[in-house]
């Protein structure tokens, strides 16, 4: 009818859709072969460095390109050394043109191997490289996605380089922490700053359990309390006080496997010091067949070897 618009049928738009992506491709595979041909590890030709920046902000994980970006900003430093006037200058430029670059890449796709790695080799061979600032964009990277595990390992290269105190650092993990435990990223980057000691392992201990008391259906924490169980620092009373909490838990959450798995591994070192553990370890393992049968041959392995240590205590 006149004056109203025509919508296209699914077919119709199923066609358009492929020759837009035909068109795409075309496009890619004549920008690639001209970046390709032109490949020189003494020279670069400046149409083909836009070409890739223009590939490579559409879609930053194709390898290749780095690598020739890479060889391209080894050919300026060297033209850089020739010139001691303005090579300095010059060079700085076309690196922060580059970590340009990767911000707009980053912000397509914040989980791109390669920006990352590209950005951070890119500030390695930088005259002076501003670590206050990418600090902060970490900060700013964490407050779009906190679990995006690649701003984690970039915030600990940019720890190294920057001088940030372990103190801060582990103030800034417990504050992001409080705000939402289920963080396994939070967790894990906790754990590799954290030197567990006789003075530090009271305070984590205390920590995740508010955590898996708060949400006892979420695994990260309960990943962070085991690596702080299996710490020889922990004395026999804490563990007692430990497994008590979560046998008032269990009360509270019967269908919850972790509470079980949680009392598995204290009393998993407790029975060497007290035998009464072993039959609870053997009971507890007998609950988890049964609540968690997906992983029954796991558990039945497991209570085969808390049947075994069992026995030998029995003779």
């Amino acid at each position: 009818m006149h004056g109203r618009l025509k919508v296209k049928t699914t077919e119709e738009q199923r066609i358009e859709k492929h020759k837009q992506q035909q068109k795409k491709l075309a496009a890619y595979r004549m920008g690639m072969k001209q970046i390709l041909s032109t490949r020189s590890i003494d020279s670069y030709e400046p149409e083909s460095l836009a070409i890739c920046t223009q590939i490579l902000s559409g879609n930053p994980d194709i390898y290749t390109l780095w690598n020739i970006r890479k060889e391209i900003i080894l050919i300026e430093i060297e033209k850089s050394k020739s010139n001691d006037i303005e090579g300095e200058d010059q060079l700085t430029k076309f690196l922060d043109n580059e970590i340009g670059l990767t911000e707009t890449c980053l912000k397509s796709n914040p989980k791109s191997y390669g920006a990352w790695h590209h950005r951070y080799w890119v500030l390695l061979h930088h005259p002076n490289p501003n670590w206050t600032r990418e600090f902060n964009l970490i900060s700013m990277y964490l407050s779009y996605d906190d679990r995006n595990f690649h701003v984690w390992d970039y915030r600990r290269l940019i720890l190294q380089k920057k001088g940030e105190t372990l103190e801060n650092e582990i103030k800034f993990s417990t504050n992001l922490l409080n705000e939402n435990f289920s963080n396994y990223s939070s967790w894990h980057y906790r754990s590799t700053l954290r030197k567990l000691d006789a003075d530090t392992v009271g305070n984590e201990l205390t920590l995740v359990q508010n955590a898996v008391f708060t949400d006892p259906a979420d695994s990260s924490a309960w990943f962070y309390l085991r690596w702080v169980l299996s710490h020889p620092n922990i004395p026999c009373g804490d563990k007692e006080e430990a497994l008590e909490s979560f046998e008032q838990l269990q009360e509270l959450e019967p269908e919850c496997k972790w509470v079980l798995l949680a009392k598995c591994w204290l009393t998993g070192s407790l029975c060497l010091n007290d035998k009464k553990h072993v039959d609870k370890r053997v009971e507890y393992y007998q609950q988890l067949i049964k609540l968690d049968p997906q992983r029954k041959g796991q558990y039945e392995d497991y209570l085969k070897a808390a049947e075994t240590k069992k026995a030998v205590g029995d003779n």
